[in-house]
């Protein structure tokens, strides 16, 4: 099993669009082999910024896998998942109250 995701493992990139998978490269699979020895699924926000790196570049290189076309099941091989959100930026935040607009002004000083 950890031979086998050594040679063929994918990384599982779970986001608000569905799950894509990355077969990274042989260093990449050992160093996220290490990243996921506790834990199968992993929030993007627990990941160090060179683990963030790493899942930026692959997801970038748009190298993604799809299931079935001749690769087998994916999730048997998958070394780990990642969550991903869609950032805080980009989404749209809700229309506040007006009575917030209101109390989100500058206080009044006091004397």
């Amino acid at each position: 099993m950890l031979i086998d995701k050594i040679c063929r493992g994918v990384l599982a990139v779970e986001t608000d669009y569905g799950v894509r998978y990355i077969q990274p490269a042989l260093a990449e699979r050992i160093r996220l082999l290490w990243t996921f020895r506790n834990f199968s699924l992993l929030p993007e926000e627990v990941l160090n910024r060179h683990e963030r790196a790493l899942i930026d570049s692959l997801c970038q290189q748009g190298k993604f896998l799809v299931n079935g076309n001749g690769h087998g099941d994916l999730s048997l091989h998958c070394i780990g998942t990642v969550e991903r959100a869609v950032p805080r930026h980009a989404r749209p935040l809700p229309p506040r109250p007006a009575r917030m607009r209101q109390a989100s002004g500058a206080l009044p000083r006091a004397s």
